[in-house]
């Protein structure tokens, strides 16, 4: 906020002269003075809560916000009324009395001044709550509002018709200036720009709400109040233009607006007034098709029974309808502000029908769009279990609640929403439906990370493939290539020679066939690199025997290797258990001091458990180095895992390989 002690004085000079006043009219109210146009309900009153209403006000905003506009029209308009108590009265009374002098005549048409309230609302309107025109249209619309507001003013003052108007009965009275001039008739002319300025005060109000319906943060907060008040206004306008309201009711507009200016300015959050905009809606929309409908009512029954008769059947029905109409309007405002959340089991049917018409990895995040609209939340997220989002929607705001999303009693991630904005949190009927919303998403998130998992997994096997591909084409390439050309230009210089120089021609047979043989060699080792051969030969358990007496060739270990009844394995799995031993086996004659190591090969549960130890002394945590990250690689890449570590008997490595189910 920015105050100043300037602005603190004309505060105080303003809410004085708003004393003066007040204490001026309630003085000639006392004393049994006439007052213009007075009726059924005293018209002082209006111009009384006007200078009480925004004189006060006002004075506090140009206070405590003199950056704003809103304090200065506010104490604006009411210093306008203030003149016209002071002045009007005395003149109308004067006129009473048969008097017709200039100042008298000049005094009436201060009366103009009623208007200035009316056009500082619509511009107060226009410019809230930032003090300044809500855009290229809004600042359009000021200028507009600001130029028929001082034509009026103007044409009140120099015209005729604010004469005739206060002054009532009394005739004969013209301007004293532009009175039978042409000046005078286009001032009377301006006058019809009055209803204009209040034409386009609406418009901007129902800008307000509109505002209201797309603002964020603190300006949503501000314009909340500020709706509740065009909706009051938008309720008690039809009785303003057709001359029926009350001035009480005048006075409780001009209450209304005030102070749903003022707090959100000075205390935006001062209290939630949802329940109470909502209500307003309600109970406005039903009030005005009411009245509607009874006029409606009470003209066509008019054509056939006399007034008297028409009255009380008009009131009977609309007595009937209001029930009914009740419900289906505050269905209709729930709706606009709540969403689905009235009707939860049509907005899970929706709902579901929306997850299952999306295919694919789309589903999740045309599901968080579908809860955030049905809703009206701002946010909608569905994340994993470790925070990671698969799917959001919207803009994250505070407050945020979660929902578990499970699947066969484990949590698969997260519904994360975002409480309306305005409003503290969730409500029991809001929790209620967004857990009943978490309880369908748990199998299609459970999907959704299978489907991941199984893309992933077809990128790792097309990946290997092809680096295993590239492996091969490499080591024929280079091995096997080069070789096989050698034996066959050795060959060739063998035949060349074979005649003339047979010493010469032996000499390149020998070296063709060594040539031979390290290409025979070399072959093995590329087909050994697929598939170790001992596994067709020998099984998996032999194969492992006969790989262990070479590993522990010259070691003071000894490897046991206990296998009962091992059924057909897959290749993969028959690999990667093969493969894993012999890692295992290696790491023990390298770095054990012990002098037995055990292998033992058995299948559980549609498993193959592989367990390799030793006796020997193992402390502390295995660093995962090379060899323990490759056997724990292999076990993941077919869906297993393996642990390797420190036991109390030694260290020990333990890997289990999942089976397919048996036919």
């Amino acid at each position: 906020m920015h105050r100043t002690r300037d602005s603190s004085r004309w505060a105080a000079a303003m809410l004085g002269a708003v004393l003066v006043g007040v204490g001026y009219l309630l003085w000639w109210v006392t004393a049994g003075r006439p007052w213009p146009d007075s009726g059924q309900f005293p018209a002082w009153v209006e111009p009384l809560a006007t200078m009480i209403a925004y004189g006060v006000a006002g004075a506090l905003l140009v206070d405590r916000r003199p950056d704003l506009s809103f304090g200065w029209l506010l104490s604006g308009a009411a210093m306008l009324v203030v003149v016209q108590v002071l002045i009007l009265p005395p003149a109308y009374a004067a006129v009473l009395e048969g008097d017709r002098s200039v100042w008298v005549r000049w005094g009436l048409t201060v009366g103009t001044f009623s208007f200035a309230p009316v056009a500082a609302q619509g511009l107060i309107n226009l410019r809230f709550p930032s003090g300044r025109p809500a855009g290229r249209w809004g600042a359009i619309l000021e200028k507009v509002i600001i130029t028929c507001t001082a034509l009026v003013m103007v044409g009140g003052l120099l015209g005729s018709t604010t004469l005739r108007d206060v002054a009532g009965s009394v005739a004969g009275l013209s301007h004293p200036l532009t009175g039978g001039t042409a000046v005078g008739r286009i001032a009377d002319a301006t006058i019809v720009l009055a209803p204009v300025v209040v034409l386009l005060g609406l418009i901007a109000g129902i800008g307000v709400v509109v505002r209201f319906a797309r603002a964020e943060g603190i300006a949503r907060q501000q314009l909340k109040w500020r709706a509740v008040g065009v909706i009051v206004a938008l309720v008690l306008f039809p009785l303003a233009v057709t001359e029926q309201l009350p001035s009480l009711l005048s006075t409780v507009d001009t209450v209304v607006f005030v102070l749903t200016l003022v707090i959100p300015v000075l205390r935006y959050r001062l209290w939630s007034i949802d329940t109470f905009l909502r209500r307003s809606l309600v109970y406005g929309a039903i009030t005005a098709a009411l009245v509607i409908g009874f006029a409606v009512v009470s003209g066509l029954a008019t054509r056939v029974v006399s007034r008297q008769v028409a009255a009380p059947i008009a009131a009977v029905v609309v007595a009937l309808s209001f029930v009914p109409l009740r419900d289906r309007t505050q269905h209709l405002v729930d709706r606009l502000f709540y969403g689905g959340r009235q009707d939860p089991y049509r907005t899970l049917r929706d709902l579901g029908q929306r997850l299952n018409a999306v295919p694919g990895g789309d589903a999740l995040g045309s599901f968080g769009h579908a809860v955030a609209s049905a809703l009206r939340l701002p946010y909608v997220a569905i994340q994993r279990g470790d925070g990671t989002p698969v799917a959001c929607y919207g803009t994250r705001v505070e407050p945020l609640e979660r929902w578990p999303l499970e699947y066969e009693g484990q949590i698969e991630g997260f519904l994360v929403a975002s409480a309306r904005r305005g409003e503290e949190g969730f409500d029991d009927r809001d929790r209620s439906l967004l857990c009943d919303i978490a309880g369908q998403l748990g199998l299609a998130l459970h999907t959704r990370t299978l489907t991941v998992a199984l893309l992933r997994s077809q990128q790792r096997l097309v990946a290997a493939r092809e680096e295993e591909r590239r492996r091969l084409r490499r080591e024929l390439h280079d091995g096997l290539g080069p070789v096989l050309t050698a034996i066959g230009l050795t060959l060739d210089a063998a035949r060349a020679r074979l005649v003339t120089d047979p010493l010469a021609a032996e000499h390149h047979i020998v070296a063709a066939r060594e040539a031979a043989a390290q290409a025979l060699a070399d072959l093995r080792k590329v087909v050994h690199g697929l598939r170790p051969p001992t596994l067709d030969d020998l099984g998996l358990a032999g194969a492992l025997r006969s790989q262990a007496e070479r590993l522990t060739a010259g070691s003071p270990l000894q490897v046991t290797i206990e296998a009962g009844e091992l059924p057909d394995l897959p290749a993969a799995v028959e690999v990667a258990a093969y493969r894993t031993a012999v890692e295992a086996i290696t790491n023990a004659v390298r770095h054990s001091d012990g002098r037995q190591c055990r292998v033992r090969l058995n299948v559980s549960a549609r498993k193959l458990v592989l367990q390799v130890g030793d006796d020997g002394t193992s402390t502390g945590l295995w660093l995962p180095g090379v060899g323990v990250t490759a056997m724990r690689e292999r076990a993941a890449e077919l869906g297993g895992s393996c642990q390797a570590g420190p036991s109390p008997d030694g260290g020990v490595v333990t890997a289990w390989f999942p089976l397919p189910e048996t036919p």
